[in-house]
């Protein structure tokens, strides 16, 4: 954003971060300013790229996932060029929920969604493979989700 944001645009942010479909005469009622206020407020944080995304979230469980891993990708080498690719084929893949580049012997971590091990494994073997410059890729499974989440609380 080209403007630090003030309290107004926090506040927005926090209540938004909760229930992006709450009424924007709600919004402006918590926020202490008038409906076109909050409305141009909030056009102003998705113009700016600051709100990127409105989703409705939902529980893996109750649709047919029951599994959720958390997994540590090597590449084989670490080019500008190979990274990209990687990245491009992870972005296409519906069971990549995140895919992030980290510090330390990993170069990527994923968290990938899959309704059971078999679906789980069928996706390892089609894409962390050394056709797609993985050396090697460890899977941690989540056993409970105690918090899982995706505020940026802003004060």
């Amino acid at each position: 954003m080209n403007q630090p944001l003030d309290k107004t645009d926090k506040s927005i942010l926090n209540l938004m971060q909760d229930d992006a479909t709450l009424p924007l005469k709600t919004l402006a009622e918590h926020v202490n300013v008038s409906i076109a206020t909050a409305q141009r407020r909030v056009q102003a944080l998705i113009d700016n790229g600051v709100i990127t995304k409105q989703v409705a979230i939902v529980d893996p469980h109750k649709v047919g996932y029951s599994l959720t891993a958390v997994v540590m990708v090597e590449m084989e080498r670490s080019n500008n060029s190979m990274q990209h690719r990687f990245e491009r084929l992870m972005n296409a893949q519906s069971q990549v929920m995140s895919c992030y580049e980290v510090s330390g012997d990993a170069d990527f971590m994923l968290m990938v969604s899959a309704k059971n091990m078999k679906d789980y494994h069928q996706f390892t073997r089609n894409l962390l493979t050394y056709e797609n410059n993985v050396r090697n890729f460890k899977s941690q499974f989540v056993m409970n989700f105690t918090k899982s989440g995706t505020k940026i609380y802003l004060d």
